[in-house]
């Protein structure tokens, strides 16, 4: 379904989709970064990325942003075991690189499913592939843990 939505007098082209949403987190990271200084820490944050990207491609996603030691990666919503079984791998192999820097860190995931809109965001002229919708806020603003799922997720791997 496209949508149409007005920003500053522009026309957005929207898709709304059902995907499953990603997204991990490196508690230890900051202390790490201390400790270790900016070059070190961002060293090991590019490796970390490249395992990210392994980890969506593989099961058919993709990364759509990442922010210091976070990120957010879309699934379609019929790759839920892929997407699952893909993250899993992606915290061990995470946490593995991780711990190999500074033994506080480690990767949390957090994986979700829900209706969102896609399209080009940001600022005129600097937009880029993104998703937003209350899924994903819902997401957000539920708890961490090591690996988490939501019922939507535990639903459509039933």
């Amino acid at each position: 379904m496209n949508d149409h939505a007005r920003q500053g007098g522009r026309s957005l082209q929207l898709t709304a989709e059902h995907l499953v949403l990603a997204l991990t987190r490196v508690p230890g990271s900051t202390a790490a970064c201390a400790a270790h200084g900016d070059e070190s820490t961002v060293a090991v944050m590019a490796d970390y990325y490249a395992l990210v990207a392994h980890a969506a491609t593989s099961a058919g996603g993709r990364v759509i942003k990442v922010m210091g030691d976070a990120a957010l990666v879309t699934f379609p919503s019929s790759c839920v075991r892929e997407a699952v079984e893909a993250m899993r791998s992606l915290q061990a192999k995470g946490t593995s690189l991780w711990r190999g820097f500074d033994d506080r860190c480690r990767v949390e995931v957090k994986v979700g499913a829900g209706a969102v809109m896609c399209g080009q965001f940001g600022p005129p002229g600097d937009e880029r592939p993104d998703v937003y919708g209350d899924a994903l806020n819902q997401l957000f603003k539920g708890a961490w843990g090591g690996f988490v799922l939501t019922p939507e997720v535990e639903a459509l791997l039933q």
